[in-house]
């Protein structure tokens, strides 16, 4: 059976097919150079796996700086930031807005803003990923002076102790770590040796440390057998998509003759005084006892001269007769 001949046009017309859609993938391939459009492609891709938290200052007048707003962040997210700039007087048709991420210029971010019903607002988008997008997002009117507003981004506080903690040698001591606003992932304890952290293992350790969770929000270390070697800081994470907050402790480990040092201070002191006392009351005595033995002495000798005297006279006078 002779191969059946394929017309030269259905092969042309397969051919630029063919080729048209090689181009196509191509082409949705090709990335720019251009810093803005990258930006826009990302939080495309971002917005379609993540969810948007939006958030807006009203700046009215020129920067206050406690105009901010604090974000507690656990999951990825856009991060729909917008400001609006009100109540200037003589505001012109335009000004020029830029981004700062903790300080410093975010590149490809600035903008002419017109003005529109009186105010100016300005708005961007931010993927928050991981805890390097964490920190302080402001949005500038370059004006003179400057408007700005700040956006405080961070993962939920994690409470510590501010106050050392005090224990004795061979006694037990419970450390506590609260989250109070969401629930963390998890939770780790670490140890500061110098300026390495090092991971706290219950369960390498049983007869030492023993960690406890409760309710999710509050976690726990036990340490047994204390020795002064267990003094130092102490440092709880709490675990969430993004990133962690940390508590810190600083525990002090006192031996027991420690809290018997101020009461021998105070015996040796009041020993030092009771001393002195007793001195100066044996001086005081000694002094008087001299004192009125120079007094006795002194009448003695007054009482045999007045006898002298009287003898003397009544001689003369016995004399004369």
């Amino acid at each position: 059976m002779l191969p059946t001949r394929i017309p030269s046009f259905v092969i042309a017309a397969l051919l630029a097919t063919l080729s048209a859609s090689h181009f196509t993938t191509v082409s949705g391939n090709i990335t720019t150079d251009s810093p803005i459009e990258n930006e826009e492609i990302r939080n495309n891709t971002s917005e379609s796996i993540m969810n948007t938290t939006i958030k807006n200052i009203i700046i009215k007048g020129y920067t206050n700086p406690w105009i901010k707003e604090n974000l507690e962040l656990t999951h990825q997210t856009i991060l729909d930031l917008s400001c609006t700039l009100t109540s200037l007087p003589d505001l012109p048709a335009s000004v020029t807005g830029y981004w700062k991420k903790d300080g410093k210029e975010i590149p490809g971010s600035q903008t002419v803003i017109e003005k529109k019903d009186e105010r100016f607002h300005f708005q961007n988008k931010f993927p928050i990923t991981d805890s390097s997008h964490l920190g302080n997002y402001s949005c500038v009117f370059d004006l003179r002076p400057e408007a700005e507003a700040r956006f405080i981004v961070t993962v939920p506080h994690t409470e510590g102790r501010e106050k050392p903690l005090i224990s004795y040698e061979g006694d037990a001591i419970v450390m506590v770590c609260k989250a109070h606003s969401h629930l963390p992932n998890g939770w780790t304890w670490y140890r500061l040796n110098g300026t390495e952290r090092n991971i706290i293992n219950a369960t390498l350790n049983p007869e030492k440390f023993t960690t406890a969770v409760e309710k999710g929000k509050k976690a726990s270390l036990k340490i047994m057998g204390l020795t002064q070697e267990d003094s130092g800081i102490f440092w709880c994470s709490a675990i969430y998509d993004i990133g962690s907050s940390e508590g810190r402790i600083h525990l002090k480990v006192l031996s027991y003759t420690v809290p018997l040092k101020p009461f021998l201070a105070i015996a040796v002191e009041v020993l030092i005084l009771v001393s002195l006392i007793l001195i100066y009351e044996h001086h005081t005595k000694k002094k008087q006892t001299i004192t009125e033995n120079g007094k006795d002495s002194e009448h003695t000798e007054k009482l045999t001269s007045d006898g002298s005297n009287g003898l003397r006279d009544g001689t003369a006078r016995h004399r004369n007769v």
